[in-house]
């Protein structure tokens, strides 16, 4: 089977994006991952049914896999464990690379300085 072209994925879901960038660090599972997105200054809240339906999604776009349980994380409950695969990874890269191109357009049409809005 061919991998789809990375283009056609784009652009992502904020949710998708911030899921996948959490995943960068290894397996985890929904939990955490709304622990570790609501941590960040402006991660807002995340409902379970919104996280679960991206999840969903990115798992049926192939950017994410069911992972085994992490070594030193215990076994057991229903939590169930996701990783970036492969094409998540290129998926992810390319998107970060399109929001900078939207960012550094944004500042050379003066919307931005430096790193905040004026």
């Amino acid at each position: 089977m061919n991998a789809p072209d990375i283009e056609t994925l784009l652009p992502l879901h904020p949710l998708e994006f911030r899921i996948l960038l959490v995943l960068l660090d290894g397996a985890s599972h929904g939990y955490r991952i709304v622990q570790e997105i609501e941590s960040q200054e402006d991660g807002g809240r995340i409902w379970p049914a919104n996280l679960y339906r991206r999840i969903r999604d990115l798992l049926g776009k192939g950017l994410i896999e069911e992972a085994a349980v992490p070594r030193g994380e215990e076994a057991g409950g229903r939590r169930t464990y996701v990783r970036m695969s492969a094409l998540g990874r290129r998926v992810a890269k390319a998107e970060a690379r399109r929001l900078e191109s939207l960012v550094a357009d944004a500042r050379a049409r003066r919307l931005l300085q430096g790193r905040k809005a004026q």
